[in-house]
């Protein structure tokens, strides 16, 4: 149930000659890269808190691997009891060791302190609804032998709006807002591309905040849902999100801090 939340950098180059050409592209000043999902499911009474704080630094256009941003700590604050949690790597630049219980009706900060500068966002854990249903289908949108439809059912939670972040896994991502199906139950389709019979998949839902929501639908625009770029990808244009350089307001960091509620369910293709 464990959902990984993952940094991509998308790249075509096309040649058509058979000279090398060196081409300047404009430089600008590396900045840290912070991709931060908590979630929490009460997993029947044994609770679970699951997710990651990953740590990166923006690279050259040109540069194949994203280096990670190390030596830095990282924190949770608990901000209703004063607690503090230090949060360990599992391998450079992720933080994955060290989550708290979680509680709704609480805000928590998480602090993340990098070469002498210390960035910061609050957010409150977001309630989100149960799968009601998980199946799979026979329809299709363009290619009935390439796509496999799955049909997800759930029920809106009730008496608020609300909006949420659906993850159908290979870093494919869909925000929806319960404007026309309040306090209802909505079913409808995800089509996956290319994927073989006997493959187990997960679909999770997350509940999230207006602000996330739109931060999300900006970077899913920009990054590409198609190519699973995924909320968390570094977009071409800037999309400030959630996280300040409490040390110097003008190295903004990119990414996102969010806290969530969480339900999953597997399927497995046949």
């Amino acid at each position: 149930m464990k959902n990984s939340v993952c940094l991509a950098f998308l790249l075509l180059l096309c040649l058509s000659c058979e000279d090398v050409i060196s081409v300047d592209l404009p430089t600008s000043d590396t900045r840290l890269v912070i991709d931060a999902l908590i979630g929490y499911n009460d997993n029947n009474g044994d609770i679970l808190t699951a997710g990651q704080v990953k740590l990166t630094l923006t690279a050259p256009f040109f540069e194949e691997n994203v280096p990670p941003a190390e030596n830095a700590t990282v924190h949770l604050v608990d901000e209703f009891s004063g607690n503090t949690y230090i949060l360990s790597e599992s391998e450079p630049g992720m933080f994955t060791i060290g989550f708290p219980d979680l509680q709704f009706g609480r805000d928590y900060t998480l602090e993340i302190s990098y070469e002498g500068e210390t960035y910061r966002a609050t957010e409150r854990l977001m309630r989100a609804p149960l799968i009601d249903n998980l199946e799979q289908g026979d329809g299709f949108l363009f290619d009935e032998e390439e796509e496999t439809e799955v049909k997800i059912t759930f029920t809106d939670l009730a008496g608020e709006r609300n909006r949420y972040l659906f993850s159908f896994g290979f870093n494919n991502f869909l925000v929806i807002d319960d404007e026309f199906f309040q306090d209802q139950q909505l079913t409808f389709s995800y089509f996956y591309e290319d994927i073989q019979p006997g493959r187990l998949i997960a679909v999770t839902v997350f509940g999230i905040d207006q602000q996330f929501a739109n931060y999300a639908e900006q970077a899913l625009a920009q990054s590409g849902e198609s190519d699973g770029g995924g909320p968390f990808a570094a977009p071409s244009a800037t999309i400030r999100g959630n996280l300040v350089n409490t040390t110097n307001p003008d190295n903004f960091p990119f990414g996102y801090f969010a806290i969530s509620e969480f339900d999953t369910q597997l399927l497995t293709i046949e």
